[in-house]
């Protein structure tokens, strides 16, 4: 059986896949909103790519009770900020049988789990798509349905077989730092309130994704960290592209990566309503990686800062960051 904690956008998709398949899922909700989540007639996922994504899908079991004994999959589909409290809410020994999948973006939650239960097998689980929650079990796939299993699991990448969920496998936490690259823009485009075309086709915002990139391959370097980039090119092409290619990397993210015009980070959203984002897990990791390994990574400590000191719903304009950046 597989028990699914987080009931957001991730955590929709990843059931209704999972249930579509025909395998045995459980979502777990809080006891106080089970009846919005009975209410639902059937689990929604809208998605342009594929007609056979874009469907409605039974609702999973619904439990409101973390018991393990029978589970084979423990998925955690939660945000960083709330990791640790349900991690202390959840058994200190495991099952046998029961391995644990992350989904969580960086590679902190990674640590997290895997001190919370030393020895047990953590499957990193790298969402390579971007998916918006619409509502209670309604989530709309805006890029192509991706996933990297990490850890060679190639046990759970059988489960995800006939999900309509695109599976590679990942021999070890390669995709998971190269996922945390790729996020790394999110907080630039939660400053400016920008869509992932907005970042492609802006020169200057581009110039800052750039600027991000160098520093975290940098400090990845120095680090010794085995990361891989979910592209078709090399780091050194996508970095030529980004500065010297115009609009080519909005293109190639729409017609190779499927991404949807319109289509925004969740830090975005994450700034517009006032929660806590994910910036320390991902611009902050860069920073505490360059900190450790003597390489300076000024522009991601500043946008961490930012992120943190400015309230709900700031709007910059990408000329107005840069130069807060410091960015020539």
């Amino acid at each position: 059986m597989i028990l699914i904690l987080g009931s957001g956008a991730v955590g929709t998709v990843l059931a209704g896949r999972l249930v579509a398949a025909g395998r045995d899922v459980r979502l777990y909700v809080r006891q106080r909103d089970v009846s919005i989540f009975q209410s639902v007639e059937s689990l929604r996922i809208d998605a342009e790519e594929r007609a056979a994504m874009n469907t409605r899908i039974a609702v999973p079991s619904l439990c409101t009770e973390l018991n393990l004994g029978d589970v084979n999959y423990l998925v955690i589909c939660v945000k960083s900020a709330a990791l640790a409290g349900l991690l202390e809410s959840l058994p200190e020994q495991l099952p046998s049988g029961c391995r644990v999948v992350s989904t969580l973006n960086g590679i902190s939650a990674l640590r997290q789990i895997r001190h919370r239960w030393p020895g047990a097998e953590i499957i990193p689980l790298s969402i390579m798509m971007n998916i918006q929650l619409l509502g209670p079990l309604h989530a709309a796939l805006t890029t192509r349905a991706e996933v990297v299993v990490g850890g060679g699991a190639t046990d759970f990448q059988a489960q995800l077989q006939g999900s309509g969920l695109h599976a590679k496998l990942a021999s070890g936490d390669e995709a998971v730092w190269g996922k945390l690259l790729i996020n790394l823009a999110n907080a630039v485009c939660a400053l400016c309130h920008a869509t992932f075309e907005d970042l492609f086709r802006n020169t200057e915002l581009r110039q800052i994704y750039v600027g991000v990139l160098d520093e975290a391959t940098a400090a990845m370097n120095a680090a010794g960290v085995q990361w891989k980039l979910p592209l078709l090119v090399p780091y050194s092409i996508y970095r030529w592209m980004l500065l010297y290619a115009g609009p080519l990397p909005w293109w190639f993210a729409k017609y190779r990566n499927g991404v949807r015009s319109g289509a925004y980070p969740s830090m975005v959203s994450d700034i517009e309503a006032g929660r806590v984002t994910e910036v320390r897990e991902l611009n902050g990791e860069i920073a505490r990686m360059g900190k450790a390994h003597n390489i300076a990574t000024p522009i991601n400590t500043r946008l961490m800062q930012l992120i943190e000191s400015s309230g709900a719903s700031p709007r910059m304009s990408p000329s107005q960051l840069k130069q807060k950046l410091k960015i020539q």
